[in-house]
């Protein structure tokens, strides 16, 4: 299993996601024209650095969602925000997607109760997520969990407790994020397909 370990800082910029402050050495230069599959390639880059998710991962989340017939930005968002390490992200047992994957991978994380160690692992309605009770008797890590659950933004997909939550269902398309033009995203897969 490959993932990308190469400065992220410098990723976060190329895509915008990083605040202007984060780097003292970013040059303010005047964007170049791109071509519409340069933006379309981009859009996708961005999905997959933002969810940790590889390129064959990639095209088979996109190859599921094309089988449906809703709405497939969305549908697309769905199937990556209920993976695993992103529930974990999003009830705040890491600060990171990274951290919440290592997480996953080192088996500190039960859903229903059993350890499941596959960050990709896509959750169901009514399923519980918490931290192992070894973790847990981490004071570090509970004051880390705290933390992030202060400074994050709380969800309607998910019902929050002490040692982790439960994931309700499906996100809302407003509780989706909107830095990605997902739409960019599949017209480049449907390109490719």
């Amino acid at each position: 299993m490959s993932r990308y370990i190469g400065p992220k800082l410098r990723k976060k910029q190329k895509f915008g996601l990083a605040p202007m402050s984060a780097s003292i050495r970013r040059q303010q230069v005047k964007p170049r024209r791109k071509s519409d599959y340069a933006a379309r390639l981009e859009e996708k880059q961005k999905l997959k650095f933002i969810y940790g998710v590889m390129e064959r991962q990639m095209k088979r989340y996109v190859r599921e969602v094309f089988e449906h017939r809703g709405d497939l930005p969305v549908e697309l968002l769905q199937t990556l925000e209920s993976r695993l390490d992103n529930i974990v992200f999003r009830l705040g047992l890491s600060k990171t997607r990274g951290g919440a994957r290592q997480l996953v991978n080192h088996g500190h994380i039960l859903v229903d109760g059993k350890k499941v160690d596959i960050p990709s692992y896509i959750l169901k309605s009514g399923q519980t997520v918490s931290a192992n009770a070894k973790l847990l008797k981490k004071p570090a890590f509970l004051t880390d969990m705290e933390n992030n659950r202060q400074a994050g933004v709380m969800f309607g997909h998910l019902l929050y407790d002490n040692h982790g939550g439960k994931f309700l269902g499906q996100p809302a398309a407003g509780d989706l994020p909107q830095e990605v033009d997902v739409a960019k995203v599949l017209e480049f897969y449907r390109q490719m397909v």
